[in-house]
């Protein structure tokens, strides 16, 4: 049984959906729900309630996603509670910071069902220079759309956290000189997984990338979908020189030379990683890059003859 096989918002109480649909050794539930929601009032009365520790189970947000943040702050590392945040426009004045919150899962309360990226009943948007949100060990982000600062990446991890879940989100690329959207640095991320996420263009200008793994990441990223309609991006996906990751089965196009992507995966460490299945809809010779002939490829395909003969470099 899955949390994104219902509606949790509108279908359960706090302590039903704890106890019915997510099973036994769930933390916590807690809600985020605009004021301006016309069944705000019924939703306070039907979800509302205080937990055993003090906190309170639903959080009341005016737009700009501090109470994203409020929730955050009542969970508890290792506890595996989870943070569902209700359809809406949030505009956030800093960054979602989820440091020292393990097991913590952060959910839009619908969306999940798209096979490829949720269409974004719940926006975090950045208004000012930081990074939208900052993952912790074991963590998962599902469901949402992001809208990124020019310049400014949408989601972190610090060096040391291991296996976070990043998937099914949508990710409008605002662009900016070395940014990446999802920008995984030091050991963060290691045997973690970014998955099913969809990436677009939104404003057009110079970006690095959609997706950087840089220092010692061990990592799976697999059937994301990366579109670049406008200006020009160095490398969708970018692979440090001490990365080994399995990248399988993603989609990278610059729909028809629209925009441009001068490498569509550039596989870094030339004995670590394995590029498997990847489709890219970009000029012959541009699809992967590094890497070691014969063992890190299989089966990845750029506009080279159509698509009919598979890229080793």
């Amino acid at each position: 049984m899955f949390l994104h096989d219902y509606n949790p918002a509108l279908k359960y109480g706090a302590k039903i959906l704890q106890n019915e649909v997510l099973g036994a050794g769930t933390g916590n539930v807690y809600y985020v729900i605009p004021s301006t929601k016309a069944f705000y009032a019924d939703f306070i009365n039907n979800f509302q309630q205080t937990y055993s520790d003090g906190s309170v189970a639903v959080y009341t947000d005016t737009g700009d996603g501090a109470a994203i943040q409020s929730a955050i702050d009542a969970s508890k590392g290792g506890r595996n509670d989870y943070v569902i945040v209700l359809p809406g426009s949030y505009q956030l004045t800093a960054a979602l910071d989820c440091t020292g919150r393990s097991s913590l899962h952060l959910i839009s309360a619908n969306d999940q069902d798209c096979v490829v990226g949720g269409v974004g009943a719940a926006l975090l948007q950045q208004t000012g220079a930081f990074e939208c949100l900052k993952l912790e060990a074991y963590g998962e982000v599902a469901g949402f759309q992001f809208i990124n600062k020019a310049g400014y990446a949408a989601i972190t991890m610090a060096d040391g956290k291991w296996r976070a879940n990043i998937h099914n989100n949508y990710f409008h690329m605002v662009q900016g000189t070395a940014c990446h959207i999802i920008n995984i640095s030091g050991s963060g991320m290691s045997h973690g997984f970014i998955s099913n996420n969809r990436f677009n263009t939104w404003v057009g200008g110079a970006i690095t990338g959609a997706i950087a793994m840089t220092g010692t990441v061990s990592a799976t990223i697999e059937k994301n979908y990366i579109v670049n309609y406008s200006g020009t991006m160095d490398s969708a996906i970018e692979l440090g020189s001490s990365v080994q990751c399995l990248v399988v089965d993603n989609i990278i196009s610059d729909c028809g030379g629209a925009g441009t992507i001068t490498n569509g995966i550039g596989a870094g460490n030339p004995t670590g990683n394995c590029l498997v299945g990847n489709r890219l809809g970009l000029p012959t010779g541009t699809g992967v890059s590094g890497g070691t002939a014969n063992r890190t490829f299989v089966d990845n395909r750029d506009a080279q003859a159509g698509g009919a003969t598979p890229i080793e470099t």
